[in-house]
């Protein structure tokens, strides 16, 4: 049987163990090229510019690169360590070229390329608070606080506290509180995708708020994130911070939300929403797969004609119906949005962030 690779793009599975598996994601799937064993839990795992960023549940982020030969190098990686006292670094994510790591109410930024803290900001006042998601895109990055119903957006670069969302009065208006039992809402699942803001509850409620920008009236499609993404290519303008750092960045905007534009989900789960995945739907994936010629026309032209949103949690239910529902509405769920594309489909680009590749819907 021949050897597989890792030069190729791979797939990376972490375990409660401390185990990290490394797989194709070309071909023959099941088989592991590249396996490690941690010294704790491993609770995310992020990929940028020819980094593996591996977040442990004792405080440490484990740093691969690949070797000489261009295979991922398990072997000799490094340890950033967070400082004590030491706790689980709860949630990962990229921004730009830069990772931000939720560590107790903190932020942490790190620089991939030279293996260090760069910057840390206070999420929260009180220290027994806990960062619990992000969700990055433009030059916004929005934070979920475990144990709270408040949103928090941050400046991805100057770092600066721009805008607090509380959506515990918008579920109460819309479910009441007869709906809620005695639980209070709090954010369990976040995700940037369809120029949307996807917010999952403990209550199992899932939420989708428009972004908007000041800028928004400026884009000359009258859609800001496809113009982001036009304006990422060589050529493109780009907007320069002038402090003593490497600002210079595709043009980008700022992404508000307002409560007021909310759509509910009048399906949902009967537990705390898990997680929510976005991937390209009918005309996505079968393209950009296809292995034609990136350079070509033919894949120029070519479109996304669907994004598909998926959200898991334990059960199902439908909010407006008032039985208890069947033996099978307390199963594991996987709903899932399908809403219109329309924008070019996704090259492979480790790190890439294809939440951006849709236009909104307003169909929940």
């Amino acid at each position: 049987m021949e050897k597989m690779s890792s030069v190729l793009p791979t797939m990376w599975l972490g375990s409660q163990s401390g185990s990290i598996y490394v797989h194709s994601a070309v071909s023959q799937w099941k088989r592991c090229i590249h396996s490690i064993r941690l010294k704790d839990s491993v609770l995310s795992i992020v990929h940028v510019k020819g980094r593996v960023l591996a977040a442990l549940a004792d405080g440490t982020v484990a740093i691969f690169h690949r070797a000489a030969d261009g295979q991922w190098d398990l072997k000799n990686y490094y340890l950033l360590d967070l400082g004590k006292p030491h706790h689980s670094i709860r949630c990962m994510v990229q921004v730009h070229s830069k990772v931000w790591l939720g560590y107790r109410n903190r932020i942490h930024i790190v620089d991939p390329k030279m293996m260090c803290v760069e910057a840390t900001l206070d999420a929260h006042p009180r220290k027994e608070s806990q960062v619990r998601q992000m969700a990055w895109v433009g030059d916004g990055v929005w934070v979920s606080i475990r144990l709270d119903s408040t949103l928090r957006l941050y400046h991805a670069h100057t770092h600066e506290h721009l805008q607090d969302v509380d959506i515990e009065p918008y579920v109460s208006k819309m479910l009441g509180t007869g709906k809620l039992g005695f639980s209070f809402v709090r954010i369990t699942a976040l995700l940037v995708s369809c120029t949307r803001l996807w917010l999952g509850t403990g209550n199992g409620v899932i939420i989708s708020v428009p972004l908007h920008s000041p800028e928004m009236a400026k884009s000359s499609s009258g859609n800001l994130i496809e113009d982001v993404i036009e304006n990422s290519k060589p050529g493109g303008p780009v907007r320069v911070y002038s402090d003593r750092k490497d600002r210079v960045i595709p043009g980008s905007f700022i992404p508000y939300c307002s409560m007021s534009q909310a759509q509910l989900s009048f399906h949902g789960h009967r537990d705390a929403v898990k997680f929510f995945v976005s991937v390209p739907g009918h005309g996505g994936l079968s393209i950009s797969s296809s292995g034609s010629d990136s350079g070509s026309s033919d894949s120029k032209s070519m479109k996304v004609e669907s994004m598909l949103v998926m959200s898991g949690g334990e059960g199902y239910i439908d909010f407006r119906i008032v039985d208890d529902g069947t033996e099978d509405d307390y199963d594991s769920h996987i709903m899932v949005w399908q809403l219109p594309g329309g924008v070019p489909a996704p090259q492979y680009s480790p790190g890439s962030q294809s939440s951006l590749l849709s236009s909104p819907s307003n169909s929940m």
